[in-house]
């Protein structure tokens, strides 16, 4: 079976719809978000119907997501992204809001892959995988699994077991050896990418060839922005989108 395995949509309706459509032509059977469907984008109500109307779906909780829903997690968020938690906060709907508070955090429902917002090390405290030293923890609590899809930092890479990090080939699937090595792997940012590239960024991986393969989706990045400072979000939230970063 195919997966698309996608993260930090953002409140960004256009680059979820322009990702969900791509992952269709690519015949995906099943749909793994691993959260932060909300915050910094004009659409959080509008993202969370697009993604619980999916005919197969296992959907994570974010670190925003979290924020929305309990005042408590917004502790550490910069005053830009409290901006968008309070403007989500204010227009989820109260079946939204109860579908993202009772959210998992971690996806294990496979032999093989699983996945997290943040890392698989303590998946609560939305840590980040940026080093060999994040990933290692990473692999010491991903076991069984052999490899972990995560999001959280908005930028594709692939952390290995033999202490190596790698980008994505760029044209074509990286194969992946699951029998010999483990992997950390980072799909990116569907809603607001930050490693330079505007387009939207996911993976599909297909459990019978053991290929990952990240795509980077273009879409209406001038609407999304438009409708951010129509919204009277921080601009700076725009700009984003129209440069990757």
């Amino acid at each position: 079976m195919k997966y698309a395995i996608f993260s930090d949509v953002h409140g960004n309706l256009e680059s979820l719809e322009a990702v969900l459509a791509h992952a269709a032509e690519q015949g995906v059977g099943f749909h793994l978000c691993l959260g932060d469907v909300i915050g910094y984008g004009a659409n959080p109500n509008e993202c969370v119907d697009r993604v619980r109307a999916l005919p197969v779906v296992a959907c994570l909780k974010g670190n925003h997501d979290a924020a929305v829903v309990d005042a408590r997690e917004r502790a550490y968020f910069h005053e830009v992204a409290l901006e968008g938690i309070h403007y989500s906060a204010l227009r989820l709907t109260p079946d939204n809001a109860e579908f993202l508070r009772t959210l998992p955090y971690v996806y294990r429902d496979h032999a093989r892959i699983m996945g997290v917002h943040a890392s698989p090390y303590r998946p609560e405290d939305w840590e980040y995988v940026l080093d060999q030293v994040g990933a290692e923890r990473a692999f010491q609590a991903m076991a069984p699994h052999r490899a972990a899809f995560i999001g959280h930092s908005h930028s594709p890479v692939v952390f290995v077991d033999d202490g190596t990090a790698q980008r994505f080939p760029s044209d074509g699937p990286l194969m992946l050896d699951l029998a010999k090595q483990r992997y950390v792997i980072n799909v990116g940012s569907v809603g607001q990418p930050r490693d330079g590239n505007p387009d939207a960024s996911y993976v599909v991986f297909d459990d019978q060839t053991d290929a990952a393969r990240l795509f980077r989706v273009r879409y209406d990045r001038e609407k999304a922005a438009e409708k951010i400072l129509k919204a009277g979000l921080p601009p700076v939230l725009a700009e984003r989108l129209l440069v990757g970063f």
